[in-house]
């Protein structure tokens, strides 16, 4: 019988003709930053997003409500620019030979190729077996239009039996290559296959010439089963694959102890290098020629909800640790090829429905629901994962209907979260602007005769702050009328300024030094002055953020 996260027998079908059902786009105008409903109310399966060089966003997912014309489940999609109100390209791909069932579907944006990969079973031709489990569709004109990949014939196939999961499609390194992972239950290893984006050659379960990797050593007593993961790849200078897998194992080699919360955990499983002939991710670990290092491992105990992402700041994983009750970012030692650093905290609260994407540049998003009814959250990291600004609240989910959120960025750190509500599609574009909190000033400082002190905490490090404090115009027209000077009309007095780099994390004293206004009007001061001070935080090449506070200086002259 199926489980939750088990699949039955797979097979997807291309070669029909399309079925004329529309998506049905949101009425009202959306500005940048705002949702977007893409698809309504016909989903009921998780979506996919892709993000392409343009920052447009590529959705896609599964129709399993079966709504006339059509009798069978079949992929959605829409192309969504940012600032949008409905898709530029939007249409319907039905699966070939019939197959009547969708258990995933999976984006992908490969330079100019647009590539949506559906896991279906259910074939109804006398050869079933050769569409299924994987169907491919490619679009070389930015979505205006998709072509099955090799007439409907599957792609990929890791199955070992009818009860297996897809875990996720990747970006294989090396030249045109793609791949996908598979989670199998009945005490079976998780399972990856490698093949060709361009005329991909059939693999399906009745044939597959290149075969298809077994990640954990069929003598391991702990079989992972269809517990649920994720795969991550990344290219550049240190280029490879990992999958890391759902755990809850209380001994054995991935056992957490029984002494232990929660027997939850994480495994992972790490391959390196470009596919080829004598590195191919096609070859089980231990194997000659195989690109796996790392067979299926004990990672982390206590921690639940993983979300993996690779790139220019290498592997790491989002996760919800179940004893501090937050949320953490665990990031990969290649050097080690284990988890072998500290977790970072990201947020005071735990996570749910977690994705990682990274930007060109490294600077690291992540996207989660704060717990069981909660906002869409997004955290930035603009250092690889050492320190995060936010989280901040994207989306309130008013509500509450949110579910199967997850999101991804271009090269140039254009983001995109989409998720299901209540059967509907939405999206929301973001940036790393969007996880910025304003830098904390305290609301008193003190001075001397050449300087005033302030208290600034960033709210990420390493941060770059401007700040400037003046006497506000209202002010010293007020004390021009004391003084019955003439003035023309007043100006703001610009007391004290001063660039920082902060490294470390809490609050820190700074000194700015102050003007030659700023002596002369002080030095005929004593008490407390009010003044305005305004900081300019900056972290990371995306962030920017002004923020403009109260302050009550002390001032240290005698009468």
């Amino acid at each position: 019988m199926k489980t939750l996260r088990a699949v039955c027998a797979r097979l997807l079908y291309v070669g029909t003709p399309a079925l004329a059902v529309a998506l049905v786009m949101a009425g009202s105008a959306a500005a940048a930053g705002k949702p977007v409903t893409v698809g309504m109310p016909l989903s009921s399966a998780p979506p996919a997003v892709a993000v392409d060089g343009a920052g447009d966003a590529f959705i896609a997912w599964a129709n399993t409500k079966d709504v006339p014309p059509a009798t069978t489940n079949f992929v959605q999609y829409c192309i969504l620019p940012v600032s949008a109100v409905a898709c530029t390209h939007s249409g319907a791909l039905v699966p070939s030979d019939s197959a009547a069932y969708i258990d995933d579907v999976q984006v992908i944006v490969d330079g100019g190729t647009l590539v949506v990969l559906a896991d279906v079973y259910g074939a109804a031709g006398p050869t079933g077996g050769d569409y299924a489990p994987e169907q491919e569709w490619t679009s070389t004109d930015g979505g205006a239009t998709f072509t099955a990949a090799n007439a409907g014939l599957s792609v990929a196939s890791g199955i070992l039996n009818a009860d297996s999961a897809p875990l996720g499609a990747v970006i294989v390194p090396g030249t045109g290559v793609l791949g996908y992972g598979w989670n199998t239950a009945g005490g079976s290893p998780p399972t990856f296959n490698a093949f060709p984006l361009a005329s991909p050659p059939e693999c399906s379960t009745v044939t597959c010439a290149a075969g298809f990797a077994s990640l954990e050593p069929n003598t391991n007593p702990d079989q992972l089963g269809n517990g649920g993961g994720q795969f991550a790849a990344e290219s550049g200078a240190a280029p490879g694959v990992i999958g890391i897998f759902d755990t809850d194992f209380t001994n054995g080699p991935l056992g957490c102890s029984a002494t232990q919360t929660v027997p939850f955990g994480t495994a992972y499983a790490y391959g390196s290098g470009n596919q080829s002939a004598t590195n191919n991710y096609n070859l089980s670990p231990g194997t000659p020629n195989s690109a796996w290092k790392v067979p299926v491992t004990l990672a982390d105990c206590n921690v639940d909800y993983p979300a993996v992402a690779g790139g220019p700041s290498g592997f790491g994983v989002l996760e919800d640790n179940e004893l501090t009750k937050q949320t953490v970012y665990h990031r990969f030692n290649p050097a080690t090829q284990s988890f072998s650093t500290p977790q970072v905290t990201v947020a005071a609260e735990g996570e749910q429905s977690p994705a990682l994407s990274q930007d060109g540049a490294g600077g690291v998003y992540a996207t989660y629901r704060g717990g069981p009814g909660g906002a869409i959250r997004l955290a930035y990291s603009s250092d690889g994962g050492s320190t995060w600004s936010g989280p901040t609240t994207l989306n309130p989910d008013s509500d509450g209907g949110a579910s199967s959120v997850t999101s991804a960025v271009s090269a140039a750190g254009q983001g995109w979260a989409v998720w299901d509500d209540n059967g509907s599609v939405l999206a929301q574009p973001f940036t790393a602007q969007d996880a910025a909190t304003p830098a904390v000033v305290s609301p008193s400082a003190t001075s001397t005769s050449g300087s005033v002190t302030i208290t600034v905490t960033c709210s990420a490090t390493p941060c770059t702050v401007v700040i400037t404090v003046t006497i506000p115009a209202a002010s010293t027209a007020s004390i021009a009328r004391a003084t019955h000077k003439k003035t023309g009309r007043p100006t703001a007095l610009t007391l004290a300024t001063g660039r920082f780099v902060l490294t470390a994390k809490g609050q820190r004293k700074l000194q700015l030094h102050l003007t030659s206004a700023g002596k002369r009007y002080l030095s005929t001061h004593h008490g407390h002055v009010r003044t305005s001070v305004r900081v300019r935080e900056t972290i990371g090449s995306h962030i920017s953020v002004l923020t403009t506070k109260a302050v009550t200086i002390t001032v240290a002259n005698k009468k």
